[in-house]
């Protein structure tokens, strides 16, 4: 960031003090309370620089309009065939300077920092994505960025922007990966997401990450009239991970969709907070989220749909279930309503179950192995989210990740 101009780097140096001004999270705080911010990096003495273990950089198994790999938040140079007239996918840092004119209005309009977390992240963040499509285009094929960690720094930060613009369309996969580390490393990434008018975007998150990686995320998304966002949050690794998905209905008649995967084993703890908010009236949203856990394994949901007043004709869902495997796994399922305006539909549900002892004994009475049907069972508990994965080979992917951990 040492070429930033001059209007980023005095955001940065606001964030910087707002860093040093804000409260420490204790864990005390309502918000808090499930996940420690230490076990984030986000209090307390950040962890040390380590020693670098190889992360598998294979390519990716289906055809990209472009790619972009950071390895420890190192800024790298995107990849990729020839996009259409208009088309951006450029390293954030980058961007700052050669697309002034449409990332500085943007940058921080939707995740800021006025809080710790947002301002840590503005603060240190060094690489990231910029991704911008143009009125009335569609890319064909998706954008793919790749965030890995070695363990040979202890903190890394990273920043999304993506920009679709009214009647544009487009696939944008966000994935983070590392193998198992040996020194624990603290990743925070932001993601902001503005989609025009008309505009279509598919978003998935695949967070692979191995052992020793503590991850806050945020994603916030911005949805225009008529607008049609999807988001899919799969969440397999890391040690500690904690997604804040925001979806704003800002326009009438958009429709957002928050759907999420998770499978947590052996001591991992996974956190999901999903907040749809409407604040224009006539817009749909629907919040998917299940996830399966066995082991020592503890998972979160949080789940809310807020409709302030002035927003009549909102319909909205939300749903969260959890399949535990085994004794000693724990799964806690909060679904919360906020509604302020007459004229809704709003619903939300929330449950944790077992195996359904009949369902494996019908599959063992057919001859099939008990670990080979638990395995069908999860697959098929999971596939009411898969089943919205559009890319095949994306969904084959995780649906072989699930099949490791039940193994």
């Amino acid at each position: 960031m040492a070429n930033a101009p001059a209007w980023a780097a005095e955001l940065r140096q606001t964030a910087t003090a707002n860093l040093d001004r804000l409260p420490v999270l204790t864990g005390e705080e309502e918000d808090w309370r499930f996940t420690p911010p230490s076990d984030l990096g986000l209090a307390g003495v950040a962890p040390a620089d380590g020693t670098a273990v190889a992360v598998d950089l294979a390519a990716t198994a289906g055809p990209r309009a472009a790619t972009l790999a950071f390895t420890d938040g190192t800024p790298s140079v995107p990849h990729g065939a020839d996009l259409p007239a208009g088309v951006i996918v450029a390293e954030l840092g980058q961007a700052l300077i050669d697309h002034e004119d449409l990332v500085r209005s943007r940058l921080y309009s939707l995740i800021g920092f006025d809080d710790r977390p947002g301002a840590l992240n503005a603060a240190t963040w060094e690489a990231g994505t910029f991704i911008y499509i143009p009125r009335g285009v569609t890319l064909a094929l998706p954008t793919e960025t790749l965030l890995s960690a070695t363990g040979a720094r202890g903190r890394v930060s990273a920043r999304t922007l993506i920009i679709v613009e009214a009647g544009a369309k487009a696939t944008i996969i966000d994935r983070y990966r590392s193998g198992n580390l040996a020194d624990p490393v603290a990743v925070s990434t932001a993601t902001e997401i503005i989609v025009a008018e008309g505009g279509e975007l598919e978003h998935l998150s695949l967070i692979e990450w191995g052992a020793g990686v503590r991850h806050h995320a945020r994603i916030t998304a911005s949805a225009g009239k008529d607008a049609r966002v999807r988001s899919v949050v799969v969440t397999l690794g890391g040690d500690v991970v904690r997604v804040e998905a925001t979806h704003i209905a800002a326009g009438s008649g958009s429709d957002s969709r928050a759907l999420g995967l998770f499978f947590a084993d052996d001591h991992q703890h996974f956190e999901h907070r999903v907040v749809a908010r409407h604040e224009a009236p006539q817009s749909y949203s629907n919040l998917l989220y299940k996830g399966a856990l066995k082991d020592q394994s503890h998972t979160v949901f949080f789940g809310n749909l807020v409709v302030p007043p002035g927003a009549p004709g909102t319909d909205a869902y939300q749903t969260n279930r959890n399949l535990v495997l085994n004794e000693g796994a724990r799964a806690d399922t909060i679904p919360f309503l906020e509604i302020e305006t007459a004229e809704v539909k709003c619903s939300h549900a929330g449950a944790v179950g077992r195996v359904d002892d009949e369902h494996l004994f019908y599959l063992r009475s057919r001859g099939i192995p008990e670990e080979t049907a638990k395995r069908l069972i999860v697959i098929g508990f999971l596939q009411e989210v898969l089943a919205h994965v559009e890319l095949e080979e994306v969904r084959r992917d995780l649906e072989h990740a699930v099949a490791r951990k039940l193994a």
